[in-house]
């Protein structure tokens, strides 16, 4: 009987659909990505640490594997939380563009935030840091230079010791 009750409320909750709710796993040894515009299937795709570009690319492109494109600067490694897009501009010409995935989409797949890596945007989708202190961190950064580790951003007028302590879950 209980078993039937559960099955129940648990179709209410998750009604019948063809996939699965879809929730983050974060596996040791691997990096989350995001695959956007021009790759065969968009998504979060988990890769090895140390993965690089062209290693994406062939494995996204199995079927044309002979006949990709070649892009500058794909042998780089991957990091996680970056997105991947291919465009074209011309009938045979493409553009590999690389960037983070915004700061709250990492934060809820659980990928650690890097404070060299953000914009001002992403700053504020942190809990306790408004317009204002997002925009300082980011000049402080452009000033002074990277900061290297979340410690380290308390040097920004702001921010100490207690902030940073709040924050680094997210880091």
């Amino acid at each position: 009987m209980l078993a039937i009750l559960l099955f129940h409320l648990g179709r209410t909750v998750f009604p019948f659909v063809e996939e699965p709710p879809a929730f983050a796993v974060n596996r040791p040894g691997y990096m989350t990505v995001f695959l956007g515009e021009g790759f065969p299937e968009i998504g979060y795709r988990h890769f090895i640490n140390g993965s690089r570009v062209s290693d994406v690319i062939q494995m996204a492109f199995t079927d044309d594997a002979g006949n990709l494109p070649v892009y500058k600067g794909i042998d780089s490694c991957l990091r996680s939380g970056e997105a991947l897009r291919i465009v074209s501009t011309d009938a045979k010409v493409y553009e590999l563009e690389r960037f983070f995935v915004p700061a709250g989409q990492r934060m809820s797949l659980g990928i650690a935030l890097h404070p060299d890596t953000m914009k001002v945007s992403d700053w504020q989708a942190l809990p306790g840091i408004g317009p204002r202190l997002a925009a300082r961190i980011v000049q402080d950064r452009q000033k002074n230079g990277d900061f290297g580790e979340i410690m380290a951003v308390q040097r920004v007028s702001g921010i100490g010791p207690a902030t940073v302590k709040r924050l680094r879950k997210f880091f």
